[in-house]
């Protein structure tokens, strides 16, 4: 299959390191809450148990690490911002953290039994390529895990706040060119994307996660504090499409209201993994 990739892999690459480098405290702050979710799900399709040996690909604030330190894992995490890893650092005691390059990971063939990458490959400028690294790292029948967020759609938070966007704002902005951040979230594309960089016995599971939010415009505080291209794109939107952007996306999320008043946000992902 035909896996996307930047035009401009350094521009690309480039746009995402220098935003990650300043909102990596604010991801931490509003996507934790949500991704965290996934964490369990992932390390168990991974096979992450006591003593295995783990690279956790853009680990962010560490999420996966320090969970599978507390599973006992010898845990390595990697991410290309520095400001991402002091956040992990400060978050895990038991792992190792340092930058690196997804793309070109700096260790031996076949060195880990386990690796997992939480939401990290929708951020690659060359996902095929980093597939292929994580493949080559993994020992012989070690699996890797990855999760992706499910296809926007009205029932939930991208589907809220890209239908605003698409409805009273514009797409076609002049931000560096990515892959689709939405092109491994049919489960059938990324099981065929893991099978086509060399995976095998590849599973896809469903992950129900809500998002709890006090405001109803919190999903869009999320974005302007803590996100890199999603951002961009709000940014880039006039005054006056920004404003409309809003006031939809605020009108929207009343179907999301819970009870104590506050908004319950379906923010559903899915997990894939192979072996290699």
């Amino acid at each position: 299959m035909t896996i996307e990739r930047a035009h401009d892999s350094e521009a690309f690459r480039e746009f995402e390191h220098d935003g990650w480098e300043a909102n990596s405290e604010g991801y931490q702050q509003h996507w934790a809450r949500v991704t965290r979710q996934a964490v369990p799900a992932t390390l168990d399709a991974a096979g992450v148990k006591d003593g295995t040996r783990l690279l956790d690909v853009c680990t962010g604030p560490g999420l996966l690490a320090g969970a599978a330190t507390e599973r006992g894992a010898k845990v390595t995490g990697l991410d290309f911002s520095a400001k991402a890893v002091e956040i992990a650092r400060r978050n895990v005691h038991g792992a190792i953290f340092e930058e690196g390059d997804a793309h070109d990971l700096r260790f031996a063939d076949e060195t880990f039994d386990a690796v997992v990458c939480g939401y990290g490959i929708v951020h690659m400028a060359e996902p095929e390529l980093a597939l292929t690294e994580m493949h080559r790292v993994l020992k012989r029948d070690g699996r890797l895990a990855t999760t992706v967020w499910e296809m926007p759609k009205p029932d939930n938070g991208f589907g809220v706040l890209y239908g605003a966007i698409n409805a009273h704002g514009r797409l076609d902005v002049p931000l560096p060119h990515g892959p689709n951040f939405f092109q491994f979230s049919e489960p059938d594309v990324f099981a065929a994307a893991l099978s086509s960089t060399g995976f095998r016995d590849v599973t896809v599971e469903h992950i129900q996660q809500t998002w709890e939010m006090q405001e109803p415009l919190g999903i869009v505080s999320a974005i302007m504090e803590g996100a890199v291209r999603a951002r961009g794109l709000l940014n880039l939107q006039s005054d006056a499409e920004r404003a409309e952007i809003y006031s939809a996306v605020g009108e929207a999320m009343e179907s999301f209201r819970s009870e104590d008043g506050g908004y319950a946000v379906p923010m559903p992902a899915w997990v894939d993994a192979g072996a290699r």
